[in-house]
């Protein structure tokens, strides 16, 4: 029920923005214009030129119909999704500890991730520095480093695009007495399809599907002689509506609301007895608000024409309790998100400097709100950089 008044908190303002938008309508520009230049006129003669027709306008583009909205910076977001965790019992009676897992090399699902509800044409790249990200009881705490390259494409003349992005990190390779574990450095390949359901010129409302296919690494952890392997293998769908709202020169304001399902599931194989169990992971539903200004606007500038100041919040609420998968023999018991339900609040802060008319440069600092376990890293430091084309 909770998820349900979220939801109804979010989208009643957009709609209200959209009935209102509508109802206002758009102003005709289509009135013929007829030349009376005395010049076309022989006064010698009985007949005249006929007055010219006025050019017909030609259809313009869903992509800069409207400087200020084309103009808005894209939302920072929040990377990080909720770990799963290993929960071990190691050999001489040692108590239980907690190894958290990044699933699927860590990557992103959430489309907020620099990005906004105008499809747009550009390709980018994105560096997110987490620090106390990663728990391993024999080392502590540790940080993750992960690089995101995408490019989005638009269709339709500028009314779809698709957005592609490919997370690579810095992975974990965590040793103790009884216990190895490690992940690999590729992450999870993600797409999104994004429509332009409306358009003025204040605001513009959008939605569309994500997939996100299993192409990052496995999760291996080595014990004695047995080794424990959660495949990645798991189908993402990522149903999600936009809104972006510019109600003047200086002021912009942006939301995204997305649902991350896990199609399918990561089967858990021992080396010893084959296939344990299928691990599924729990659907987190997103909602994500930013609130911006510009500081400077220098449209007649070639280099560093703007500068941006933004703010953030970045809501994640697991939807379903976890899915657990018992584990027989050996010093890992159980593989499930210890925390059970979780409802992540951060905030995220940033600059956007637009260095030219086509490319900008970001950078932000997330700090989460809540305590643990509502909070998977102690902070974060992201850097973007966007080209459009």
């Amino acid at each position: 029920m909770a998820n349900l008044q979220s939801i109804t908190v979010w989208l009643i303002p957009c709609l209200s923005i959209l009935l209102s938008a509508t109802a206002s309508g758009q102003p005709s520009s289509n009135a013929p214009v007829v030349n009376t230049d005395s010049s076309q006129r022989d006064s010698s003669n009985s007949a005249e030129t006929p007055p010219r027709s006025s050019p017909r306008p030609a259809r313009s583009n869903a992509r800069d119909s409207y400087v200020r909205l084309a103009r808005a910076p894209n939302m920072f977001g929040d990377s990080l999704r909720p770990t799963s965790v290993f929960q071990s019992r190691e050999p001489n009676g040692f108590p239980v500890a907690n190894i958290d897992i990044l699933l699927g090399g860590g990557g992103s699902y959430n489309v907020a991730e620099n990005n906004r509800a105008l499809p747009t044409d550009r390709v980018y790249a994105q560096y997110n520095g987490f620090y106390n990200a990663i728990n391993f009881p024999a080392a502590g705490t540790t940080g993750l480093q992960m690089y995101t390259v995408g490019v989005e494409k638009t269709l339709l003349d500028g009314l779809l695009s698709v957005d592609v992005r490919m997370p690579f990190n810095s992975g974990f390779d965590f040793q103790s007495n009884a216990i190895a574990t490690d992940s690999g450095n590729i992450g999870n390949l993600s797409m999104f399809l994004k429509g332009l359901a409306y358009q003025d010129e204040d605001i513009a409302l959008s939605g569309g599907l994500g997939i996100g296919l299993p192409t990052g690494s496995d999760v291996v952890s080595r014990f004695n002689q047995n080794q424990l392997t959660i495949r990645n293998e798991a189908v993402h769908l990522m149903p999600f509506v936009a809104c972006l709202v510019t109600p003047n020169d200086d002021w912009f304001f942006q939301g995204f609301s997305q649902i991350d399902f896990a199609a399918s599931g990561n089967d858990v194989v021992s080396s010893q007895t084959g296939r344990v169990g299928t691990y599924t992971e729990q659907n987190l539903l997103h909602f994500d608000s930013t609130v911006g200004r510009w500081l400077v606007r220098n449209q007649g500038y070639k280099y560093l024409s703007g500068i941006a100041a933004v703010l953030e919040l970045h809501y994640v609420s697991t939807i379903q309790d976890t899915d657990r998968v018992q584990i027989q023999g050996g010093p890992l018991d159980t593989i499930s998100n210890a925390a059970n339900r979780v409802d992540l609040l951060n905030l995220t802060s940033g600059l956007h400097f637009q260095l030219t008319p086509k490319s900008n440069f970001r950078v932000g600092a997330v700090v989460p709100l809540r305590a643990s376990p509502d909070r998977v890293f102690s902070s974060e430091i992201q850097l973007s950089f966007n080209r459009l084309f």
